[in-house]
């Protein structure tokens, strides 16, 4: 599988825990257990991205600039949603902001960087490899419990900022 195919299934990936989420009622169990999968498939694709695909992609520094300042904004908006009580009325107007800058990513890394943008060059040999490494530091992470913990952390640090 190549680099695009991975992005492109874990941005789906991302997107159907959003509506699993949305679909949950409110403060359940259920609610809370998809959201804190869903943050540590969303560290997991920071951490793909960032580590693995635009380091590849170095040439289009402009691009990954703007995908950096969309990271910023998405753990920004997470921030605020993670401060607000499920129970407050103004939860689910910050959740579906949440959703929405997130799905808004996805949607833009998808238009303008798979695939690669000029003057990037990545032939399919190339492809393949990041496709690899890519997949096998996403199943790599999801298996690891200490990450868990880190994302937990991660999650709890924005909450009290």
């Amino acid at each position: 599988m190549n680099a695009y195919d991975v992005l492109r299934e874990h941005h789906v990936v991302l997107k159907a825990l959003g509506r699993k989420v949305s679909e949950a009622p409110v403060n359940s169990e259920e609610r809370h257990a998809l959201f804190d999968e869903m943050l540590i498939e969303l560290d997991i694709h920071f951490r793909i991205e960032d580590d693995i695909y635009y380091p590849a992609l170095a040439a289009a520094s402009r691009l990954i600039a703007i995908a950096h300042a969309e990271h910023r904004q998405v753990v920004d908006q997470l921030g605020v949603l993670l401060r607000t009580p499920q129970s407050s009325p103004g939860y689910q107007e910050e959740w579906n902001t949440f959703k929405t800058v997130l799905e808004a990513h996805a949607d833009e890394e998808e238009r303008d960087m798979i695939p690669a943008p000029p003057p990037v060059e990545l032939s399919d040999e190339e492809l393949e490899e990041l496709g690899a490494k890519m997949a096998a530091r996403i199943e790599q992470l999801r298996g690891s419990s200490l990450y868990r913990l880190r994302t937990r952390g991660k999650a709890a640090l924005l909450k009290a900022i």
